[in-house]
């Protein structure tokens, strides 16, 4: 399967300038958020992939949306639909949120556990991720029971790897030199 993030990219890049050229950054990003549900639906999704459809039929099930969707939303789906890439809408979403908290200086950390944290744990875990990366962070807890204990962090590009897992892997490669 293609990498949808590559393909998506230029799109996302070019509704978030636009959005922000039209001050409705904060408006365009809930449509996309709603259009990229929508398009996970098993529904929505077989019409996108039905090979009998015209483009301009595809870009009329956005029609289902239009009350809600802004011009600029509008014609992301028309311009998505004419190259045949619907299938894009949830990956331009995900790197337009990116893009929203890069303009607003945020950054964004998962945090891996292998299972949920107390509150206490949880609360200290936040406090300290936000004296480093500023009160603005967005903090996400994700359970992995594969990770067997400790956690793993993603800040933006970069991982730190604190997991039961991750050392028993490091442990290995040093005796395998």
């Amino acid at each position: 399967m293609i990498e949808l993030t590559s393909l998506a990219r230029p799109y996302a890049k070019a509704i978030f300038s636009a959005a922000l050229e039209a001050g409705e950054v904060n408006s365009v990003e809930s449509e996309l958020n709603l259009l990229g549900q929508a398009i996970q639906t098993e529904q929505i999704n077989k019409i996108i992939e039905n090979p009998e459809l015209s483009k301009t039929e595809t870009a009329e099930a956005g029609d289902v949306f239009d009350a809600e969707l802004s011009n600029l939303t509008k014609r992301l789906i028309n311009v998505l639909a004419e190259n045949g890439r619907l299938n894009l809408l949830y990956a331009i979403f995900e790197i337009y949120q990116d893009l929203l908290q890069e303009h607003n200086n945020q950054s964004s950390i998962e945090v891996v556990v292998a299972s949920e944290p107390s509150d206490e744990s949880k609360e200290n875990i936040i406090n300290k991720l936000q004296a480093l990366h500023g009160a603005s962070a967005n903090i996400n807890f994700k359970e992995d029971a594969s990770i067997m204990g400790g956690m793993f962090l993603k800040v933006g590009d970069e991982t730190l790897d604190l997991s039961i897992k991750g050392r028993v892997k490091k442990l290995v490669n040093q005796l395998n030199f």
